[in-house]
């Protein structure tokens, strides 16, 4: 049995919540192929460094620092359809190559195959929009539904049809199954330093950067104890900038211990940095919606009205304020159902 588990590079999230799948394939002594690009490929690298690795076309998605996302989307639009074009073709030569027996991909569309059992990760079993950009929804999400039943099943990362990822799933006649919240760190132990505040950047370019610089501006007038840690793969150096330590980036174990030593995690609205702030039952966040990213906007909405964490505009951003305020929210309460990925492996692996 040889499994080919293929990750989107769109941020480090697809990276990071395939690794508990990758581990528990391991655990059933199962061959694994890992199949991605970019920084996606670096992280898993530094993971599973005994793994046969194969580089994958690039998803090349810039994120407009200024104007409409969606518009900029449409425009790249024809670029991505060839990626995933040749991403499929690649797939099929290395089935046929390494004799491959299953696919598990995480929102590569290209990667799967009439032949073999194909399932995709996500939780996008339908798209959200918002503005003028409504019109366009019921053609868009007819072209997402025909990518997607091209898979065998969908597994959705959630617990159940009415949690987080409610609006994406509810009511669409696609086969799919719910694998629980997954997230490469386990629940801790130990209480945080009540002073600690830890930044995690990550995502696309240009907005990682704006990001990145606003936050540090604001954390280097703070007078507290902060760290940023950037999401870059590619290089491990560390510096300190008017009492702000920067880190590239990390390993699982050690960004675990630092996320849960920080007493304030602030970060994307990610609907992955959203899972490992539930399985790590995080009390105190501040979540920045990537402009223009209508899942990111609806989940930091959602956690807004629930009370979960202090959600702000990326142009409003304002962290001394959001200080005051987090400790009013309730924090993501740890729940855990391992069961629910064995099961979906069990099935898959029959």
């Amino acid at each position: 049995m040889h499994v080919f588990v293929a990750v989107l590079n769109w941020g480090l999230g697809h990276a990071t919540r395939s690794i508990p799948v990758i581990n528990q394939l391991l655990q059933r002594q199962v061959e694994v192929t890992i199949g991605s690009d970019g920084a996606a490929l670096h992280l898993l690298k530094q993971e599973f460094p005994n793994l046969r690795f194969v580089e994958l076309p690039a998803h090349e998605v810039i994120y407009p620092a200024h104007g409409s996302l969606m518009l900029n989307l449409m425009v790249q639009l024809p670029q991505l359809q060839k990626t995933i074009r040749q991403e499929y073709q690649q797939v099929q030569e290395l089935i046929r190559q390494l004799n491959i027996t299953h696919i598990i991909s995480d929102n590569r569309y290209g990667c799967y195959s009439e032949t073999i059992p194909s399932v995709i990760i996500t939780h996008q079993l339908r798209l959200l929009f918002s503005g003028i950009w409504n019109v366009a929804a019921v053609v868009i999400n007819s072209t997402l539904r025909n990518a997607l039943k091209k898979f065998n099943t969908i597994w959705v990362p959630d617990f159940r049809e009415s949690g987080i990822t409610e609006p994406f799933t509810k009511n669409v006649k696609l086969p799919h199954r719910f694998v629980g919240m997954l997230s490469r760190f386990s629940k801790p132990t130990t209480k945080p330093n009540d002073n600690l505040i830890l930044g995690l950047v990550s995502g696309p370019e240009n907005q990682r950067t704006l990001f990145e610089q606003n936050l540090l501006a604001q954390l280097m007038r703070l007078n507290q104890p902060a760290v940023i840690v950037r999401g870059l793969t590619q290089a491990a150096d560390e510096r300190i900038q008017n009492g702000v330590e920067l880190i590239n980036h990390l390993p699982a174990s050690e960004l675990q211990t630092l996320i849960t030593n920080a007493s304030v995690i602030i970060a994307r609205s990610g609907y992955s940095t959203i899972m490992d702030l539930y399985c790590l039952g995080k009390r105190n966040a501040i979540l920045i919606p990537t402009p223009g990213q209508t899942e990111q906007e609806y989940l930091g909405q959602y956690l807004k009205e629930k009370k979960i964490a202090i959600v702000q505009n990326q142009e409003q951003m304002d962290i001394a304020k959001a200080l005051e305020l987090v400790h009013g929210c309730s924090g993501f309460e740890t729940s855990t159902n391992n069961n629910l990925l064995k099961e979906a492996l069990d099935e898959l692996l029959i």
